[in-house]
This record gives C-alpha cells, structure tokens and sequence, in this order.
C-alpha cells in the first residue's frame, strides 16, 4: 500500500527532539539530586553540606570532615489531564528508582581542607504520560492510494474528516551523571572546587495514534468504466505506532565557591560550562489501515487490514549554555534561612547534526538555530529555604520554594514550574543520618501535535492544553566515618 503523503513518521515534534524548543524541553528545570537539597527547595548552593555538593557547588565538599557514604531513592507520581476538543482526560503513574550514591573522602592535610568525592546521580526524570481523545469534523489532509485484489490500482481516496481522534503517550526514562569533584581551601574563609560529570542515561518513547470514521463519512461509492455502481468503500480505523529508544551522552565542568562573609553568613557561586549532549535514537514505526469494499453483484463484504513498518537510526547534538548559580544562606542560632538563583541564557542554545545522521539536515538544524532567539528566551529561576534543628540539633525539619519559568518566549505564566517542599534530617547515631523530603510540582502548557505530512503547516494541529503534577517522597542515608 503506498500513502499519497510522506509518512514516514507521523508528528515532526515526537520523532525526534529536534526542534529547538523540544530541545530546550530536554535539558532545562534540572531537579538536581539530594534529599536536604530538594527539601529546601534546591536554595543549596551556599549550603553544599553533604555528598550532594558534588552538583550544587563542589566547593563546598570542602566543609566535609570525615569520610562519608551517600545514597538515596526516588519515588516520583505523575498525574496529568490533557483538554481535547473539550474532553478531559486523566491520567496517573507511578515510578520508584534509585537515585544517587557517593562517597566522599577527606585527605589529611595539616591545614584547612582537600576533599575527593566520585559517585553516581540521576538529575533529571523523562517521565511522561498523556492521553486524550475527541471528535474532529476539521481535516486533517490525509488520504491514501488503495491497492488491494478487486482491482485498486492506487485510487487516491482522503480519511480526513469527522473522526473520532485518540493519542496515547508514554515516556520513561532519566539524565544521569557518574561524578568525580574535588574541593580544596585556598584561604581560611574561601573553598573552591571542581566536578567532572560524565553525562549519560536513556529514554523509551511510545505514542500510539488512532482515528476512525465516526459517521460513515469516509466512504465512497466506486464505479466502473461504463459508469456503473460497482462497489461501495468504507474506511474503518486508521492507527499508529511510535517507539522510540534514545540514549545520551557528554561530558560537563562545574566550578564553585564558597566564601564564608562570618560566622553566620556564606555566599556560595557555581559555573556549569558550556555542554555538547549527543542525542543517539533508535525508532520504530508501525501503521496499520483498515477499510471494507461492499461488492454489489456478489452481495458481500471483504475486510482490508494493511501494514506498513519501518526503523531507522539517527542522532545530532544539543549545545548547552553556561548555566551561572548564585546562593546565600544565614544561620541565626537554630534557624537556618538559604536562597539561591540560577541563570541560563536558552538563546544560545543550538542543535547540530550528528556524524550518523543523514546527509542534508545541515539546512534544518542551520534553520532552527536562527530560531532559538525567535522562540526562546533567558531564564533566572530561583528557591528558598529554611531549617529549624530542634532537640538538640538530632532533628532538622525543613521546608522551601521554587520557581522556574518556562523558557519559551512570551508564554503564559501558568506554564512556569513551581515546586513545594518539607522535609526533616534525623541524626539517629553519632555517624548515621536519615533525610526525607515530599515535593509538589504544577504546571500547565499547551501542546501542538501537528501532522508530519502537513509541509506548509496549513492545517489546524491537534491542539490540547495539558496540566501537570508532579510528586516526590525521597529518602537519603548519609554515614560519616
């Protein structure tokens, strides 16, 4: 069966995260990783008191005296509602991962500081889960050439209008870093420090697609030659199937310090530098038609199901921005108060083919570049946070704030991300702590899910608007020795 379209892949958007917004959508809102951390609402920057120092600000790996062993797990619930054509739909999933684990070692020196910490972190899920479905009178230009045994020889005939739409998406998947950092004193009230990420991780993508004829509209009366009512032709259903395997990879710097101002005031500050992420995908594509001829002078009914199946590879990489940090925190007797602030540039960023893609993609990825500062714009996002440590400094119970907005140029102001935490640390040993954190996230955003075949983008997309939260219970072992 050949399609009068070139539907090779169905949505230009889902196929590969190519587009420099998609990108953008890729890297940016890191959660980072760190029970104290999150339960602060990642103001953690002049804080860096643990392993998790190794992302906030690897200077502050410095203020760790004994060796220490780290880890946490991660359990995430997302729950979505998409608006379709004024239909609602909600959805929940759960995921239970392991995070991070590090050790961090202290060398002996005779005066001030010189710490090693290595380990391993996921800092970012690619979670997701969406469904919708809806009536659409609206076309949406699709039609195919029909070849089967009663004599088709590719008559052209559209599938396009009155259909019942549906769309199922599914993703799971994470960035990662294996981590070696380092902090040293360099004067008796400023550490600094460095960390070397090793960027990995991978992503499983599904979208399943359905339309169907839901008032007998697609059908056609089929003549022959001599004019005469030979056939009637209905079409069905009309599915797709999108999987997608993606693994990435680069290699990330972090420079910080930290300045200790007095007793109770410190200033910490963080460069991550530029990154080249290579994007490496694996996808899959199955359609399926299905349609029934009525033929009149036999009385009867045949049924059509015809596939279509494809794979293919292909890869290209995301050029990260700097990303600046900049955090406070003040200690007033048992009451610690942290903010911090981050700032990313999202107009610099840039695609670029990759040596495994094929040829011609130069002029594409040249043509999204000129519209990173078109459609992206600059972020500062920022958290606070606050610790009370009671009895006897055995119990720290936490809470924070944080604000992330959306870097898209001009969007609304309920598609930036804010995130709520509390949290408590408990010492239950002289060498052994325990932290918890529950985080919230909300945020909104409208999607467009535009066909891959509509090439002067004519058409009217499937349009959803899409609610999402986001919650977090994390759990964390910190053992000094």
């Amino acid at each position: 069966m050949k399609r009068i379209v070139a539907l090779i892949l169905f949505f230009t958007v889902n196929v590969f995260a190519q587009t420099v917004e998609e990108a953008t959508l890729l890297v940016e809102n890191e959660s980072g990783f760190g029970v104290k951390a999150a339960a602060l609402g990642n103001a953690f920057t002049a804080i860096a008191d643990d392993y998790s120092a190794i992302y906030w600000n690897p200077a502050g790996l410095a203020q760790i005296k004994m060796q220490q062993m780290y880890g946490s797990l991660n359990h995430l619930k997302l729950n979505t509602e998409a608006t379709f054509l004024g239909n609602k739909t909600t959805l929940d999933q759960g995921y239970t991962k392991f995070q991070s684990f590090g050790y961090v070692y202290p060398f002996p020196v005779r005066r001030g500081s010189m710490v090693l910490a290595l380990g391993y972190q996921r800092t970012k899920d690619l979670n997701k889960i969406v469904q919708f479905s809806g009536f659409n009178p609206n076309s949406n230009d699709l039609a195919f050439s029909i070849y089967n045994d009663l004599g088709y020889d590719g008559l052209i005939l559209p599938f396009d209008a009155d259909l019942n739409l549906s769309q199922n998406i599914k993703e799971d998947g994470h960035l990662s870093q294996w981590s070696i950092g380092g902090a040293i004193d360099l004067a008796p009230n400023f550490s600094a420090g460095a960390t070397v990420n090793f960027i990995g991780g991978s992503s499983d993508y599904r979208l399943k697609y359905l339309q169907e004829d839901a008032r007998g509209t697609n059908s056609y009366d089929i003549y022959d030659a001599d004019g005469q009512l030979i056939e009637n032709f209905y079409y069905n259903y009309y599915q797709i199937e999108q999987l997608i395997s993606t693994d990435y990879s680069g290699i990330e710097l972090k420079l910080g310090g930290l300045w200790r101002l007095n007793q109770n005031l410190r200033v910490g500050a963080n460069i991550t530098f530029p990154m080249k992420l290579s994007v490496d995908e694996t996808w899959t594509y199955a359609d399926e038609l299905s349609y029934d001829v009525y033929v009149i002078g036999e009385d009867a009914t045949y049924r059509f199901v015809e596939p279509y199946d494809s794979l293919g590879q292909f890869n290209y990489n995301i050029k990260v921005p700097f990303k600046f940090d900049l955090g406070f925190s003040y200690t007033f007797k048992n009451l610690l108060l942290a903010a911090s602030g981050r700032y990313v540039d999202w107009t610099q960023l840039e695609l670029e083919k990759g040596d495994d893609a094929p040829a011609g993609y130069e002029t594409y990825f040249t043509r999204q570049n000129d519209m990173a500062p078109l459609i992206l714009t600059d972020v500062f996002s920022y958290s606070l946070g606050a610790q009370l440590s009671i009895l006897n400094n055995s119990l720290q119970l936490r809470a924070g704030y944080r604000y992330v907005p959306s870097p898209i140029k001009d969007s609304e102001k309920s598609f930036d991300k804010t995130y709520v935490s509390v949290g408590a640390g408990f010492i239950i040993s002289k060498n052994t702590q325990i932290d918890v954190a529950v985080i919230r996230g909300i945020y909104e955003t409208d999607k467009y899910y535009r066909y891959d075949w509509d090439y002067d983008q004519s058409l009217e997309p499937m349009a959803t608007h899409e609610k999402y939260q986001i919650d977090r219970i994390q759990v964390g072992l910190r053992y000094s020795f």
